[in-house]
């Protein structure tokens, strides 16, 4: 959940914090410059008030708080090109026009979930990988297409990776995993009942758990040792298909691929030459493009 959003969810506030709630939805990018004994003179409050509702929201204090409202806001109010993720395209337009404009969606999409990879988050993420013997990946939907790809990719290089697509299996699947094996979580949103189910499995058996979610606190995400983040643009429902999304993961899989292969380079590329010339020999072209060594 976004941090504006628990500012909005008043129930468990007092009159006094919804004030000061209702304020700092109102000061939005302006919040870069205040302080704590700044909002409690505008909200006819205290310095201790203020940092309260900051600790019920799970910081810190105020301070705490602040830093990561404004990379909130940040992200939101920032936009690459004028691409609509959830509608890039008119009923009306061109068809080179449409091609144009999803080409465009997907270099901004890859910016943006650029952005958001912080080194050591993505370091975390690494370690994971690298130091789990087999790799299990949960998620519904086309997520597991992507998943698939990444799975068809470490499986040439030696490592295995389990991807189940009956989300009853996965259940199963979690709670038979052996020590040392990791869990891939995929959840957009963060909050879907089966991804949290097998997450609070994988913790309680104390295999870790490499969360690919998009921005904001949530429950899923509360649950991983790492977290990657995926480029949170596209509404859940209210869209033409899940373009953003899907791209967003597919980068942040290659990424993950890339890293575990750079980790044993010389290793992983033989094997990977061994075994695709011995199995996929049939693969032939005429193109010299294709075949260059």
């Amino acid at each position: 959940m976004l941090i504006i959003d628990k500012l909005k969810l008043a129930d468990r506030f007092t009159e006094t914090e919804k004030e000061i709630a209702t304020y700092l939805i109102s000061l939005g990018n302006e919040m870069k410059g205040v302080t704590t004994r700044g909002v409690a003179e505008k909200t006819y409050s205290s310095p201790a008030t203020v940092v309260r509702l900051c600790k019920k929201l799970d910081y810190k204090g105020f301070d705490d708080f602040k830093a990561e409202y404004m990379k909130e806001l940040e992200y939101i109010n920032r936009q690459y090109g004028d691409v609509n993720a959830n509608f890039p395209f008119e009923k009306t337009d061109p068809m080179m026009n449409v091609m144009n404009k999803i080409a465009k969606l997907h270099m901004d999409t890859i910016e943006d979930t650029v952005e958001l990879i912080h080194h050591d988050r993505l370091s975390a993420a690494k370690q994971l990988l690298i130091n789990s013997d087999n790799i299990y990946i949960y998620s519904s939907g086309t997520a597991l297409n992507q998943a698939e790809s990444f799975k068809e990719k470490m499986m040439k290089i030696g490592r295995k990776v389990i991807i189940s697509t009956n989300l009853n299996y996965q259940l199963y699947e979690a709670s038979c995993m052996e020590k040392n094996n990791l869990a891939i979580i995929i959840s957009y949103s963060g909050e879907t009942e089966n991804a949290l189910k097998i997450a609070d499995i994988c913790s309680a058996n104390e295999n870790k758990i490499l969360g690919i979610t998009s921005i904001g606190e949530n429950s899923l995400s509360k649950l991983c040792d790492a977290v990657l983040l995926i480029s949170t643009k596209s509404s859940l429902f209210d869209n033409i298909a899940d373009y953003s999304i899907h791209v967003s993961v597919n980068l942040l899989l290659d990424i993950l691929y890339s890293l575990v292969f750079q980790n044993k380079f010389d290793q992983y590329y033989e094997h990977k030459e061994k075994y695709t010339k011995l199995l996929e020999s049939q693969r032939t072209s005429t193109n010299s493009l294709l075949m260059k060594q």
